[in-house]
Order: structure tokens, then sequence, then C-alpha cells
């Protein structure tokens, strides 16, 4: 990441190493933070990751038959994982996947996000 996330500036804020540098990894009390995050009742930063957002009618529909993970019945506002395969079947990038009903959000690092929206691009023969 090249510019540090704003949220650094809050009180608290415990900046993380690593792949997550510029990023808050908590804002001083890590297990309650943690507890908020799995009851839904808190966000976390991810201004450093890469995002590839694929749109239309059959997006769902494509993305299963490319990757690991039955997408198809996601539902806005859900999340999964999944990895995207080769036509042999080997793994080519892993994602996070959102869907909001008309629009799937592929989060991966940031180095990944120009190469992902590349060989999305060339798989476009698989519809």
């Amino acid at each position: 990441m090249t510019t540090p996330s704003p949220l650094l500036s809050h009180p608290g804020a415990v900046e993380a190493a690593g792949a997550d540098a510029g990023v808050a990894s908590h804002y001083g009390e890590p297990l309650r933070e943690q507890r908020a995050l799995a009851a839904g009742t808190a966000v976390v930063d991810l201004s450093h990751r890469g995002v590839v957002t694929v749109s239309g009618p059959d997006r769902l529909s494509w993305l299963n038959t490319l990757s690991s993970q039955q997408v198809t019945g996601l539902l806005p506002g859900e999340s999964s994982e999944l990895l995207l395969l080769s036509v042999q079947g080997r793994i080519e990038f892993d994602a996070r996947v959102v869907d909001d009903g008309g629009t799937t959000w592929l989060i991966v690092e940031a180095a990944e996000a120009a190469p992902l929206a590349e060989w999305l691009n060339k798989m476009k023969f698989m519809l």
C-alpha cells in the first residue's frame, strides 16, 4: 500500500505489519474488537486490498464455472471464499467474494488485482 489508511489516525490504532502494513490491525482492544466483528457490529479496513468487479446477469454462473466454490446461490450481502482455476484445474487466484445483487466483488491482494482482471478477460470464452 502506498498511502496509509486515514483510519490509522484514530485513537488507539496499531498499524499492521507485513502484507497488511498501512492499515490498523486493531484499535487498542483486539479481543473486544474481534467479538464485535464476529457479531457483525464492526468493520475491517481493507483499503490495502485490490478489488475486481464482475457485473451482468450471468456473473455468478460464469464465476461458478471458473472456481472451486459454488457461488450461484450467493445472496446479496453474503460473502465467501473461492479459488479461481485454470482449465486444467490448477489454482490461479484465491479471492474473497461478495455480491450485492448486481455486481460481484472479488477481493484479492493488491498486486493480484490487475493480473486477475486480465485473467478473467481471457476466460470470457467460458460463457
